[in-house]
């Protein structure tokens, strides 16, 4: 009796989660946005500090760049990111550098809540603005992926992202800070990939088509991006998707698979290669991808998908471990809980299926 329940409970909320347009066949601006910003304009926000003062992006339009680093007091490597740049911003907050803490603690943030992060700031002894995203909005608009992240923008674009705080990836970036301030790299700097305008204005136009679900356009595009810039990926990767989302699988394998022909170390691109491979069955393929993905970047939606093709091969335990690892790292992703849910319900697993699919929703709405 009480599985029949669940399982009514479980229809009823896939039933308007498919009302709401959540499914993860096509998570344009989720994941393939993600990690593809570079050249993007940046999302002007508008927000308070912790003492209540309203602080605009637009106030520090002629720095050399803005740091934006979004964070977390639950987030274990949250505070190792403060003091890191707490210390790069006292030393070079007056050539041109300014850093600017975003707060991501929750949805909706307390008083209580508010007390515990000023404790955090207080502790650390961090004196660049911190900001709380209430509602999470800004977290959004910058797609942001992990917890840690930073956005650095120069000349109102984004130049530079890292989601986490992985040990070679963060030098990278703050040697990249230093030759913004005037100083000589500790190492020699590889010249950072920046996508053609026209490719990017036509890859987000693109995006725009997907979302009034006007495809043909969107098909247009994004192949017009791609002949414009073929190192840039999100064009390839919205062009996968749509392919996937009318059946046309072998095309969206092929696309990808192209994709990382041009860069075969992308990791976005190998997140969403492996993901399609575990939907259509060739799940040791795609669980080989997965874990050199995760291996490279902080980037959530690997673990996830990782998550998923083990749950394909019978590792529950494993698959459930990446989840949480997933979860870790970006807990208010609404695809971790619908792909957890998924596995949950093929399990039998019918409580935990209803919960998720719960949460799923709950945030997808939030986001809207």
């Amino acid at each position: 009796m009480k599985d029949s329940k669940k399982r009514k409970e479980i229809l009823l909320v896939q039933a308007i989660i498919f009302a709401v347009g959540l499914f993860v066949s096509f998570t344009y601006t989720a994941t393939a946005q993600a990690l593809l910003q570079a050249g993007k304009e940046a999302p002007k926000f508008s927000l308070n500090d912790i003492e209540g003062k309203e602080v605009s992006l637009s106030q520090y339009s002629g720095k050399k760049a803005t740091v934006l680093l979004f964070w977390a007091s639950w987030s274990a490597n949250s505070s190792k990111a403060l003091k890191r740049f707490e210390g790069f911003y006292e030393k070079y907050k007056d050539r041109g550098i300014q850093v600017i803490g975003i707060n991501a603690d929750k949805q909706l943030i307390s008083d209580k809540d508010r007390e515990t992060i000023k404790r955090v700031v207080k502790e650390l002894g961090v004196t660049f603005p911190i900001l709380i995203d209430r509602g999470l909005k800004t977290f959004h608009s910058y797609s942001v992926i992990a917890l840690p992240s930073t956005v650095i923008i120069s000349g109102g674009r984004i130049s530079y992202e890292l989601p986490g705080l992985p040990l070679v990836g963060t030098e990278d970036m703050f040697d990249y800070l230093l030759v913004l301030a005037g100083e000589a790299p500790r190492k020699k700097l590889k010249a950072g990939y920046q996508p053609r305008y026209d490719a990017v204005a036509d890859a987000n136009l693109a995006g725009q088509f997907v979302k009034k679900k006007i495809y043909i356009m969107a098909y247009s595009l994004f192949k017009k991006a791609v002949e414009k810039d073929p190192k840039y990926m999100l064009p390839r990767i919205g062009l996968a998707k749509l392919y996937e989302m009318e059946g046309k699988k072998t095309e969206a394998e092929e696309t990808l698979r192209k994709a990382l022909v041009v860069e075969p170390e992308n990791v976005v691109v190998m997140s969403e290669l492996g993901f399609l491979l575990s939907k259509t069955g060739k799940t040791k393929e795609a669980i080989e991808i997965l874990r050199r993905a995760v291996k490279k970047d902080s980037y959530t939606p690997a673990y996830y998908y990782l998550a998923y093709a083990l749950s394909r091969e019978g590792l529950l335990n494993e698959a459930l471990s990446d989840f949480d690892k997933a979860l870790s790292l970006n807990p208010y992703d609404p695809a971790i809980y619908l792909l957890r849910a998924e596995v949950y319900e093929k399990n039998k697993m019918l409580k935990e299926a209803a919960a998720d699919y719960r949460k799923a929703l709950e945030l997808r709405l939030k986001i809207q």
